[in-house]
């Protein structure tokens, strides 16, 4: 290979990583339709937290009970 040669894929190469950089990029911020807040809903880790809590207070206190397998 010649280096001009070798200069011009460089070239092609480095403007498609650029252009496909640009063309696929997405808006990472969006709007939150009318009357809908991020206030309104509790962040995921709380969300879990309670379900958690009720799931833990559903479970039976005390010791298992004896009997083959145990």
């Amino acid at each position: 290979m010649t280096s001009q040669l070798k200069a011009i894929l460089t070239f092609l190469l480095i403007a498609a990583a650029i252009s496909s950089t640009f063309l696929t990029a997405a808006e990472a911020a969006r709007r939150l339709p009318e009357g809908q807040y991020a206030d309104d809903h509790p962040p995921l880790h709380e969300r879990a937290r309670s379900l958690i809590m009720a799931w833990v207070a559903q479970l039976t206190q005390g010791q298992s009970p004896r009997g083959p397998g145990h």
